[in-house]
């Protein structure tokens, strides 16, 4: 008996880091249904929000007030292709050589080392190579161009995540003692119990809410990760670019809320936000939706995939 609780012990760590590494950036935060401007069709694909101006805006208008802030945060669904082509754009346009750092949740502190290796000459599958590259968790048709363009361009290139190694050992509550953890215990409690039921509802409550704190606190730090990646020591005159799921993005709760604390410098959050056809029709956003992100992007649909049925065969 001691023996099956331990391999079911096992498995469900296994599995709770595994949602962790990808199911959350596959579902979207989600987006509140009001009419209070029917006259401004505001969902279609391509279709860019300022939620400060309450309008939509051109792309031109979003790289231009998006060239202001310090820091910028982009939160993607991971299997969305369209998100992909869109980072990468934004990318090519927004880069400055050496003046911009590129800060990627697909990449751990575990390949830094491997990042220091890399040099503009290197080819696609060098890089690949030399990054020893994750292409199960993280393909690398949808991030190696982003690499690729960073280097080719002098970019400055971090690791925001955290190594399964060491997600583990969060995960059996040691929080180990860095500088890129302050933050954690300095997360507001309201925020912490949001967040616990937020990985609990995007798992599809397919898993005991009682066995979610310790994923919770995984989703906490990795988000103080990754703004102590895009702040740590960078240049006064450049810009830190995050690519990251859409959950990490969210200013509410996410890698927005640790950078305040660390830094007082503008920052903008642009959430990749895909809707479908049917959603495409006169609606706004509520007063809630606005605080998630400073521009909301919408973009096609890749396909329908329901992630809830996968996860609760995986949890029986």
């Amino acid at each position: 008996m001691v023996i099956k609780q331990r391999i079911l012990q096992s498995f469900l760590s296994t599995l709770v880091i595994f949602c962790l590494l990808f199911i959350q950036g596959c579902i979207k935060p989600a987006i509140h249904q009001v009419t209070s401007d029917p006259h401004q069709k505001l969902r279609q694909p391509g279709m860019i929000y300022s939620t400060q101006s309450g309008l939509s805006i051109s792309y031109t208008k979003l790289l231009n007030e998006l060239t202001t802030s310090r820091f910028i945060l982009v939160g993607e669904k991971h299997d969305n292709p369209h998100h992909h082509q869109l980072e990468l754009m934004l990318l090519q346009d927004l880069q400055n050589k050496s003046h911009t750092r590129v800060v990627l949740e697909m990449l751990d502190e575990q390949q830094t080392s491997n990042l220091d290796e890399l040099t503009p000459r290197n080819k696609t599958e060098e890089i690949k190579d030399i990054l020893n590259w994750n292409d199960r968790s993280w393909p690398w048709d949808d991030y190696g161009p982003l690499i690729s363009s960073a280097l080719a361009n002098g970019n400055q290139i971090a690791a925001g995540n955290l190594s399964k190694p060491l997600l583990m050992q969060i995960y059996k509550h040691s929080l180990p003692e860095e500088a890129r953890f302050e933050t954690v215990k300095a997360v507001p409690e309201t925020i912490q119990a949001a967040i616990l039921q937020q990985v609990y509802d995007s798992h599809c409550q397919a898993i005991p809410l009682t066995q979610m704190e310790p994923m919770a606190q995984i989703q906490i730090s990795r988000d103080a990760s990754m703004a102590f990646a895009m702040n740590h020591q960078l240049p006064a005159n450049a810009q830190s670019i995050l690519f990251a799921g859409a959950f990490h993005a969210r200013k509410d709760s996410g890698v927005p809320l640790h950078l305040k604390m660390l830094s007082e410098e503008k920052s903008s959050t642009l959430l990749l936000i895909e809707i479908e056809e049917e959603e495409t029709q006169d609606r706004g956003l509520s007063e809630e939706d606005k605080k998630l992100a400073d521009y909301i992007w919408f973009t096609p649909r890749s396909e329908k995939k329901d992630y809830c049925a996968s996860l609760r065969q995986q949890s029986h």
